[in-house]
């Protein structure tokens, strides 16, 4: 039984270090690290990175924004803030 809550323990401390990382640097605008690219949008270079539970959305529309968005997968992309 310790054994167990050990691992689950374990897992949570990297998992959550994980989103972390990652948004920290979605905070500083740049790329995830720990996140896989699943859509670039034709408005400039927009992309989409899909996480574990979380989404990063770069922006790079033309004439818009120049921004990143994190959140769960539920956001959805929207050219103007």
């Amino acid at each position: 039984m310790k054994k167990n809550i050990k691992w689950i323990i374990l897992g949570l401390i990297i998992y959550f270090s994980i989103v972390t990382v990652d948004y920290l640097r979605a905070q500083n605008d740049q790329a995830p690290i720990f996140a896989i690219q699943s859509v670039t949008y034709k408005d400039g270079g927009t992309k989409v990175y899909l996480g574990l539970g979380y989404k990063v959305i770069r922006y790079h529309v033309i004439d818009g924004r120049q921004d990143t968005d994190f959140g769960t997968w539920f956001i959805i992309y929207k050219s103007q803030k």
